[in-house]
């Protein structure tokens, strides 16, 4: 879920997306999980013919429905960060 947050800013290249993941999440770990959206239809894997190679990640068109759920999240976890804070 979190990587396809980080995708709803738009297209990003697989270092990038590293760099903002958790420490923990090895390259392995990475590109399995995106295998695994790609698969599944959610994310697009955009390939540049260049050198170097360049890829690209992006929502796919029903990747980007699911934008919607990812912003009510979003909400509900701000609200709760602040009932948090507010029980102490």
């Amino acid at each position: 879920m979190y990587i396809m947050h980080l995708l709803t800013e738009g297209p990003i290249r697989f270092n990038e997306l590293q760099r903002k993941m958790p420490e923990e999440m090895t390259h392995t770990t990475l590109s399995r999980q995106l295998k695994k959206l790609e698969e599944e239809g959610l994310i697009e894997r955009i390939e540049y013919q260049q050198i170097p190679p360049k890829v690209e990640y992006k929502l796919s068109d029903i990747g980007e429905k699911f934008r919607k759920v990812l912003k009510e999240l979003e909400i509900w976890g701000n609200e709760y960060i602040q009932y948090l804070n507010d029980k102490e």
